[in-house]
């Protein structure tokens, strides 16, 4: 049974049951890591579902995943939980990312299909139910957690992404996901938050 927030976003299946062990502790958020996963896009719930029991079953966590028809799997009730997501210690400092901020995974295969990074753009813009539900639950986030609606290099509040974390810190291990359009990757980070802010002035003002 679907699931709505604040008489506005819909949450079609929830994942704390799946993730729910996986919480270590509860923390304020000040930003929103945006992630992919570079896995098959699927009918239904069950790249929803296939996400969240590999992210579990290596004692990692996600609050979202949200797929490519525009399904959201939500933590109901625990968007304060504590995910390791997103790791921002590396050669330039340590970020604390994981206890700030809230991590969003986006089903696609994006990386995988095409070897360029202006064919993945393309083929990004043209996931336009799924770009609008992640714009849509960050605006929801900006209302209940004050996540300000605007670029972040992982260290000021605001929305960024893996790959800027891993940049930004120096982290070892190569995550290139969610690699920025206007940084010279694919991923439209700002075509969602400017969604996202449309979102948040028609639900929120």
């Amino acid at each position: 049974m679907a699931i709505i927030l604040d008489n506005h976003l819909k949450v079609d299946l929830n994942i704390w049951p799946i993730l729910q062990y996986d919480d270590h502790g509860d923390s304020n958020k000040d930003m929103i890591v945006l992630h992919e996963t570079v896995s098959p896009d699927y009918k239904g719930f069950a790249d929803i579902l296939s996400v969240s029991q590999y992210l579990a079953a290596k004692d990692y966590g996600i609050h979202a995943v949200i797929d490519v028809d525009g399904n959201l799997g939500w933590t109901c009730g625990h968007r304060k939980a504590i995910f390791y997501h997103t790791a921002s210690s590396g050669s330039k400092g340590s970020g604390n990312v994981n206890t700030r901020a809230i991590g969003i995974e986006q089903v696609s295969r994006v990386m995988l299909d095409k070897p360029d990074n202006t064919s993945r753009w393309k083929l990004w813009m043209d996931r336009d139910k799924e770009l609008g539900k992640t714009a849509q639950l960050c605006a929801f986030l900006a209302k209940r957690e004050g996540i300000p609606l605007r670029y972040s290099d992982g260290k000021t509040p605001g929305i960024t992404t893996h790959w800027q974390v891993t940049k930004t810190f120096g982290v070892s291990g190569g995550h290139t996901d969610c690699w920025p359009r206007h940084l010279d990757g694919y991923y439209p980070v700002l075509r969602v938050i400017r969604q996202a802010e449309i979102y948040y002035k028609k639900w929120y003002e």
